[in-house]
């Protein structure tokens, strides 16, 4: 996913609605971008709204924009003057050449050590920060799983591939089929089906290994669906494929999912095998409609 747009990449856009030296609602800005822009498309609506509502309030602390009415805007002077010398974009630090911006920034950072208003500062969106955090926190679990995946048996480690396919909707959950009870069974460790009905099946294949899994691995595996009259397959280790592995896999007509020990970890956390909840957090927003009674 593109990482989404920046106060900066807001700024001008936002501010040419008032070009025209017109008076301007509030209101008109998002269908304004949405019309002369790709913001809106690659950006969360309310992730926009914060951007929207930034930019505003920082020319309106620039002078650049006034306040005329109840979310009501016009250009100044200063405003049209920034605008002529056709600025590629506008950022927070642009702002910095205007002294009632300044001795905002300042008043605003009074109590800090730190002064600077840099465009990695601008915002901080309350949903950034939490899936930021949410990211580094899954990182950090996804390594803690993955060292306690490979110091099980290799007869949990096939335990938890089931497990974890099931969890995603193959195979039926009710199914009490195991796994094959010694390794690599003709290449094939086991079998799920792809449907309820079984019309279609994978084969699986489970490698607890720590050395990285190589061409010769998955084509003996490729080879080996012919005797089950499987056209897919999923090979998955706990340690990573070759780049010859993954190649040889884009090339054949079979399908064969490459799963390594960090996606595998990622799918544990993603379908909750062998993990739980420790916090769950409910962000919250303002309610527009119920202020609109008034």
């Amino acid at each position: 996913m593109a990482e989404a747009p920046k106060l900066h990449d807001y700024m001008l856009p936002v501010l040419n609605i008032f070009a025209d030296g017109e008076e301007h609602l509030y209101k008109e800005i998002p269908p304004y971008l949405e019309n002369s822009y790709s913001l809106l498309e690659d950006d969360r609506p309310n992730r926009a709204r914060i951007m929207i509502n930034n930019s505003i309030g920082q020319f309106v602390k620039a002078l650049i924009l006034d306040k005329t009415g109840h979310q009501k805007f016009k250009i100044t002077t200063r405003g049209l003057a920034l605008l002529e010398k056709k600025p590629e974009r506008i950022s927070v630090q642009d702002l910095r050449q205007f002294e009632e911006y300044n001795d905002y920034i300042k008043n605003r950072y009074k109590k800090s050590d730190k002064c600077d208003y840099d465009d990695n500062e601008e915002v901080i969106v309350p949903e950034d920060a939490l899936a930021s955090a949410y990211k580094y926190h899954k990182q950090n679990l996804a390594e803690e799983l993955l060292e306690r995946v490979k110091q099980g048996t290799w007869k949990f480690f096939e335990m938890l591939v089931k497990d974890v396919l099931v969890a995603m909707g193959y195979g039926d959950p009710y199914d009490e089929t195991q796994l094959s009870q010694k390794p690599a069974d003709e290449g094939i460790d086991g079998i799920i089906k792809e449907d309820k009905l079984g019309l279609d099946i994978i084969c699986l294949q489970a490698k607890k290994w720590e050395n990285p899994v190589g061409r010769p691995e998955i084509q003996k595996f490729t080879g080996s669906l012919e005797s089950k009259h499987a056209k897919k397959g999923v090979f998955i280790t706990t340690s990573y494929f070759t780049a010859e592995a993954q190649e040889y896999v884009q090339g054949i007509e079979k399908r064969i999912v490459l799963i390594d020990g960090k996606r595998l970890c990622e799918l544990m956390i993603d379908y909750d095998v062998g993990v739980g909840p420790l916090e769950t957090y409910k962000l919250k927003q303002v309610d527009n409609d119920y202020f609109l009674i008034g």
